[in-house]
């Protein structure tokens, strides 16, 4: 395997996304920088990429065209090379939507040219190396679930540690679902949130070389605390990353390291399109007249009008499963909620498994059955849970079906058994 790293510079008031639309968080200065990282895995001619960026989101046909890049220029197959978001919500987007952050053209052409570069970059660097994993439960709870008070989540770190044949460690590859929400809407400086932090504390404590952080499934899981300002965030992440990255210590020193087979290397991505609710202008329209939400009302009449003048509200996305021989990674292309994630791991095949969010595109959130139960109305102008659901119009998405958690889990799982 290979690792390499780049630094993704932002210009000068290119505006910062998420917490909502038309906020116009336009960047004011480097509070921590944020990286494209690439790791590069081969074996008998076969290979596969993985690019994580600190970025809030990831463009479909924006990775499509890194994948294409990057496939040509090394004579492979693409459906191995795999972007991924760690979603701080204190950068730059790739990914259109209206009033959740405006494109920055310059930002964008040049995260393009660096995740090219740095993936190119690994496969240079790349050194045969053994596999170990394993996974450890946090000594504190960390997230709260911003849907439901009393719902699940995530208890644990997944991790994977590549090491040369010297013994020392040359990837730590660590997995948690967790939102990057400490900072709040009034932060106005880039940052990678609290998991580029770790990545730096998990290197600088000499845990390993190099450091990547795959995001879980936490579409309704906020960090504790959420959206503070910038001198309380400041204190709140440096005490998050402390703990965990002591749960994580002690998790590479306990005896549930798994040596890990890192045979065979397969990979599988194919567009699907995700089932979604049927809707027609005048239902949109007809909903519109009952919201008292102008960004809503507006973007249903705007979508309204995109469908009247023959556009498709269709969703296509690429679902992607990668297995490096025991290790299977499942790449989702929005934020399925953590049930969905852990249903996903715990019935694939092999001995550990990875859901990694917000990878090969951006197609909003999977949220489970029973929020679709709980928050059936978008009239009803709910908070969380509500809006996992129905803001779907500010990219000209419609509604999902209520079970499209399980269509992720099914499709997911049945690519796990092809790659059996």
């Amino acid at each position: 395997m290979g690792f390499a790293s780049s630094k993704l510079e932002v210009p000068l008031f290119a505006e910062l996304y998420g917490y909502g639309p038309f906020l116009g968080r336009r960047n004011q200065g480097i509070h921590e920088d944020i990286f494209c990282r690439a790791a590069s895995f081969e074996q008998n001619g076969e290979r596969a990429i993985i690019i994580v960026s600190d970025l809030v989101t990831m463009d479909e046909q924006r990775a499509r065209d890194v994948r294409s890049a990057i496939a040509q220029r090394l004579h492979i197959n693409s459906d191995g090379i795999m972007l991924c978001a760690t979603h701080t919500h204190s950068a730059p987007t790739i990914s259109p939507g209206i009033g959740w952050g405006e494109l920055n053209q310059e930002f964008v052409d040049n995260w393009i040219k660096t995740a090219v570069a740095t993936a190119l970059e690994a496969v240079t660097d790349e050194e045969a190396v053994s596999m170990h994993g394993g996974k450890v439960d946090l000594s504190r709870q960390l997230g709260k679930n911003r849907v439901f008070a009393d719902g699940p989540t995530d208890p644990d770190i997944r991790w994977i540690r590549f090491k040369r044949q010297d013994g020392s460690s040359k990837l730590l590859l660590h997995n948690h679902g967790m939102h990057g929400v400490i900072f709040g809407p009034q932060m106005l400086y880039v940052s990678s949130d609290w998991s580029g932090t770790a990545n730096r504390v998990i290197e600088e404590r000499k845990l390993a070389e190099n450091a990547m952080f795959l995001q879980g499934a936490c579409g309704n899981i906020n960090t504790e605390p959420v959206a503070v300002d910038f001198e309380t965030g400041k204190k709140a992440i440096t005490k998050l990353v402390k703990s965990y990255v002591n749960d994580l210590a002690t998790g590479l020193g306990n005896d549930n390291e798994q040596n890990l087979c890192p045979f065979p290397l397969k990979s599988i991505l194919k567009k699907h399109t995700l089932p979604h609710k049927a809707v027609t202008p005048s239902q949109l329209r007809e909903k519109a007249k009952v919201l008292s939400n102008s960004y809503l009302c507006n973007r249903m009449e705007e979508m309204a009008l995109y469908m009247e003048a023959g556009n498709s509200i269709e969703v296509q996305a690429d679902l992607q499963s990668i297995r490096i021989g025991d290790l299977y990674i499942y790449a989702l292309p929005g934020e399925p909620f953590y049930e969905i994630g852990h249903d996903i791991a715990r019935k694939s095949p092999g001995k550990m498994a990875i859901i990694s969010e917000v990878s090969n595109g951006n197609c909003r959130y999977f949220p489970t059955r029973e929020t679709f139960e709980k928050f059936p109305d978008i009239t009803s102008q709910a908070g969380s849970g509500y809006y996992e659901i129905h803001q779907g119009c500010g990219r000209f998405m419609p509604e999902y079906i209520d079970e499209i958690g399980d269509y992720i889990i099914d499709k997911c799982l049945k690519a796990g058994a092809k790659l059996s």
